[in-house]
């Protein structure tokens, strides 16, 4: 290979790399969206992360490769990043499904009693449901807050709420906003999406404290 040649490969990779770095975001949803932080954001978001403790209770369908699927959340306990979610489904025909854990650690029991334990839960959920549910993202994404562990975007509607959530290659929309522990707007319904999965939580009860 000549000089000429690797310095024309140098060239191109380096402007290639410049136009990756520079490219645009990706444009908001909706035009009616915006990036732009409303007033008192970084307030309201240091007030919903510490809305870590509660007892809800809702629906979740998801679409997938395979068909459809559907669930009552009979109870979700969270307390800080441990979690205990029970649900009435039809998953894979388990019937009822009990998921306990962290966002590190997770094990699924059926309605028999048989468990399935794995260090990387959101494997043990494709291969035990037969699709992706992220078990680290989740509890967080549910209160309208981005991971602080990796990047996103935000974007917010006319009346200054978290409208849509762009992260991990998720989209994530909220809508049914009420209030929760005296925090004003809070999302009580999520439409999640990645590639053909479609996840949608709604909300029923919710209440926050100490379980």
């Amino acid at each position: 290979m000549t000089k000429a040649v690797r310095l024309l490969g140098v060239t191109l990779i380096g402007l290639v790399l410049q136009g990756c770095m520079t490219a645009p975001p990706a444009p908001p949803p909706d035009d009616s969206l915006t990036r732009e932080q409303p007033e008192g954001w970084q307030a309201r978001k240091a007030q919903l992360r510490t809305l870590n403790q509660w007892t809800l209770q809702g629906k979740v369908a998801v679409r997938h490769d395979e068909g459809n699927d559907s669930a009552v959340i009979r109870e979700w306990t969270q307390n800080g990043d441990q979690f205990l979610i029970e649900m009435s489904s039809a998953f894979m025909g388990m019937g009822s499904v009990r998921l306990e854990g962290s966002p590190t650690f997770l094990t699924i029991t059926d309605s028999d009693g048989q468990q399935y334990l794995s260090d990387d839960p959101d494997a043990l959920i494709r291969e035990t449901l037969g699709w992706s549910l992220p078990v680290e993202a989740l509890y967080v994404w549910v209160r309208g807050l981005p991971l602080q562990s990796s990047p996103g975007d935000v974007f917010f509607d006319q009346q200054g709420r978290v409208s849509h959530l762009r992260q991990q290659g998720w989209e994530i929309h909220y809508g049914r906003y009420a209030t929760l522990a005296g925090i004003d707007e809070v999302p009580h319904a999520l439409t999640a999406t990645r590639n053909e999965l479609r996840l949608r939580l709604v909300i029923t009860r919710w209440e926050p404290g100490a379980p």
